[in-house]
């Protein structure tokens, strides 16, 4: 009996690697063009860029809609043939096409103020702060693994998933680390002496902002499943949607005085040409594409799995990072702090916890695999192959040959029974 099950590996797979690589990519990005210290005018310039960058999406949207539209055309054609062949008119009002209209507002537009809104706060916290300092000295651990537990609260929320024994030890896993990174949250805190008042509201904005993002991923897949949105067209409406938030959102900025290092006194919107002046042109328009990406692998990991399926591309993109960090500190001939190696050992754990989560692999003992979709799929079939034994034989030729047929099926479904059996 195997102990530990490991899911099949499909191509959708790969997003996962390629939502990695983007998003470190973006990470790399943002030094050339900001530096170490953000402006705020940065901040807002980033703002524009992330939901600009989802207007590309209309160019994937609209070749599947051309293609769609080809095929539609053809079934069009057949159908208008049938009924004037057979004199049938009719004109009637669609309701349910009426509803189905609203409700596809109503589910975009939910995930475009989720989305935004996680934005826009941690942009007011920026604006309004008047010491950058107090946020630069230390950046918590917890964060990504808060994400984690929020990501998986979110989804029994909205998508009313259900928690089962392998998710418990998940949620165990998860709390543990939570208590080991908060002790070095805590030590280091300590040790950078961080006493302003601005650093611990910045950490409650940050934690409120990832439960904003985190419902906004469970309300894209709702939006996905209930709709039959494809992942583009649910991007694009959120462009639309979030272009006419951030143009009632900056029409206050244009007549409020902003103070930074390329602003002096005056609207925050004359920093962004700090961004689109020489070599920074390109390094803007590359983030702009990486953004478009980033957001895109984001929605079609959501799409072709699920949203609690994001905590496995959060640490390996953690994970990632860490790595990259190691490699550029080791060149420069830099030493790591101590913490850096313990968090890289938490957030290979909580990695594990996550493919627990997500049954990536199943543990084949104490009742954990019970209510998998391995074992449900298993149990299914069992039950398959046996109401198809319990069909009665008749005599005439028709019900032979369906018999036999059945036999045939009943032969094959046991062997792959027996397969995922021995795993048991």
């Amino acid at each position: 009996m195997k102990y530990i099950i490991f899911q099949k590996f499909s191509i959708n797979h790969l997003f996962f690697l390629l939502f990695c690589l983007v998003s470190i990519s973006r990470k790399i990005l943002t030094y050339p063009i900001f530096g170490d210290d953000v402006q705020k005018s940065g901040y807002f310039f980033i703002n524009y860029l992330t939901v600009l960058s989802h207007l590309l999406n209309v160019i994937p949207y609209l070749i599947i809609k051309y293609r769609s539209k080809r095929v539609n055309k053809k079934e069009e054609d057949v159908k208008t043939t049938n009924l004037i062949e057979n004199n049938i008119t009719y004109n009637y009002y669609d309701k349910e096409k009426s509803h189905k209209s609203k409700s596809i507002v109503k589910n975009t537009l939910l995930v475009s103020i989720f989305d935004f809104s996680g934005d826009a706060v941690i942009f007011l916290f920026y604006f309004l702060n008047n010491d950058s300092a107090a946020i630069e000295k230390y950046s918590l651990k917890t964060y990504l693994i808060f994400n984690t537990v929020v990501q998986y609260i979110a989804s029994y929320l909205i998508l009313k998933t259900y928690f089962y024994k392998h998710h418990y030890l998940s949620f165990g896993i998860n709390f543990f680390c939570i208590l080991i990174s908060l002790i070095i949250d805590i030590v280091k805190m300590i040790e950078n002496s961080i006493t302003d008042y601005q650093y611990y509201l910045y950490i409650i904005i940050r934690l409120i902002r990832v439960i904003l993002f985190a419902f906004g991923d469970s309300y894209s897949k709702r939006a996905l499943l209930s709709e039959f949105l494809s992942p583009y067209s649910l991007l694009l409406f959120k462009a639309l949607y979030e272009i006419i938030f951030l143009l009632i959102f900056s029409i206050p900025f244009i007549f409020i005085k902003a103070e930074d290092l390329y602003v002096n006194n005056e609207s925050i919107f004359l920093g962004f040409k700090e961004y689109l002046t020489g070599i920074k042109i390109l390094y803007s328009f590359l983030l702009f594409i990486i953004d478009f990406l980033y957001d895109l692998f984001l929605m079609l990991l959501i799409d072709k799995f699920s949203p609690s399926h994001l905590t496995l591309a959060f640490f390996l993109d953690a994970l990632g990072y860490n790595i990259f960090h190691m490699i550029k500190n080791s060149i420069e001939k830099k030493n790591n702090d101590w913490s850096f190696y313990i968090i890289f050992v938490v957030y290979i754990i909580l990695f594990v916890g996550a493919m627990i989560h997500n049954e990536v692999f199943i543990i084949n003992k104490c009742g954990l695999n019970e209510n998998t979709k391995l074992f449900l799929d298993y149990k299914f079939n069992r039950e398959k192959l046996d109401n198809k034994n319990l069909i009665p034989e008749e005599d005439n030729d028709d019900d032979e040959n369906l018999g036999e047929k059945t036999e045939e099926n009943g032969c094959i479904l046991e062997n792959k029974t027996n397969k995922i059996e021995e795993n048991y």
